[in-house]
């Protein structure tokens, strides 16, 4: 499944969060944010998802940082973003999962398939959670 350019930009943009004078840059969740310009922003916005960004963060070296940022809303935005068959293949997988491990007679593969079946039921309701809160 291939991402049209619209979505493509729609998750670079979790990477920026609005700042008083611009954007703050995060590369990665525990990463501490680096104040950018909208042309800086726009700038990375236009290197497509797969595409190589080392140029374009080599020239924020050495810039101020500031905190890192809050997990939970980053996560909640993440999740709500997942296409809605994802969680509906996690939901029945999680319940396949949990019904191979429940009829599993053998302890260590049932306890895999339970853990593994929780792990994605948990997940495909992690994602239908943040699609219907209002983030």
């Amino acid at each position: 499944m291939a991402l049209t350019p619209a979505q493509q930009r729609e998750m670079l943009e979790l990477s920026f969060e609005q700042a008083e004078h611009g954007f703050v840059y995060y590369h990665y969740r525990w990463s501490r944010g680096i104040p950018v310009t909208a042309e800086e922003r726009d700038e990375y916005l236009t290197i497509p998802v797969f595409g190589s960004r080392r140029a374009w963060r080599r020239s924020l070296a050495g810039r101020e940082t500031t905190p890192p940022r809050a997990y939970r809303p980053v996560a909640r935005k993440l999740l709500k973003m997942m296409p809605l068959s994802m969680a509906i293949y996690s939901l029945f997988f999680g319940v396949v999962g949990l019904i191979l491990g429940f009829n599993e007679a053998n302890m260590a593969p049932a306890t895999v398939y339970v853990a593994v079946g929780c792990a994605m039921l948990f997940f495909g309701g992690s994602i239908v959670a943040a699609r219907r809160r209002a983030i």
